[in-house]
């Protein structure tokens, strides 16, 4: 016999024998009364007015409805709602704890930052890189020189690019000119490609 994947009905398959016939009906029976009462409970006024507990462990002591709510109201750290899972009361997640989750996430999810800018540098020779989604200095900034695909002599562009300065808000790349061994001011177009991590 097998059973259904919601509510655990059993059912008869052609490969049962007909001599076990009595018990799989008795069971398909069983399983499907347990089912209806599990979802008649829940309809009910027991089934949906919350169950309140001191402690935890008085709570765990009561039975539920499935999805029936369950308050813990003098034991510390165990205190606020709880769900009954259909085995266990289970606490619900509280708003610090769903605000911890979503910094988790965020920082797995969006703790970088990358591109490529183009531009002149300014009279310091500093091209700036602003960061868009993030308030917070980064840890860590890559940036590499791009040759562009309309320079026809690579040695006149010829720079270094260093990162000089890194902030809350942005990150400066400072230009030096191989050639002349100098700053490259009003340099440019230059364009250049950076990560940065947060």
């Amino acid at each position: 016999m097998k059973t259904t994947p919601t509510y655990g009905i059993s059912y008869i398959e052609g490969s049962d024998l007909v001599s076990n016939a009595a018990a799989g009906f008795k069971k398909a029976a069983e399983t499907t009364e347990a089912a209806l009462k599990l979802v008649d409970q829940r309809s009910t006024i027991e089934g949906v007015k919350p169950a309140i507990a001191g402690t935890l462990a008085t709570l765990a002591t009561m039975r539920g409805a499935t999805g029936q709510t369950g308050y813990v109201t003098s034991d510390g750290n165990n205190n606020g709602p709880y769900c009954w899972n259909g085995s266990a009361w289970v606490k619900y997640a509280q708003n610090t704890q769903i605000d911890s989750l979503q910094s988790q996430i965020a920082a797995i999810t969006q703790g970088y930052e990358a591109g490529t800018i183009t531009g002149r540098t300014n009279a310091d020779a500093v091209l700036t890189i602003p960061w868009e989604h993030h308030t917070t200095a980064p840890k860590s900034v890559t940036v590499t020189v791009l040759r562009r695909s309309d320079q026809s002599d690579v040695s006149v562009y010829k720079v270094d690019a260093l990162l000089w300065s890194v902030t809350a808000s942005y990150a400066w790349v400072r230009f030096r000119n191989q050639l002349t061994d100098s700053w490259a001011t009003n340099f440019g177009p230059v364009s250049v490609t950076w990560a940065a991590y947060w």
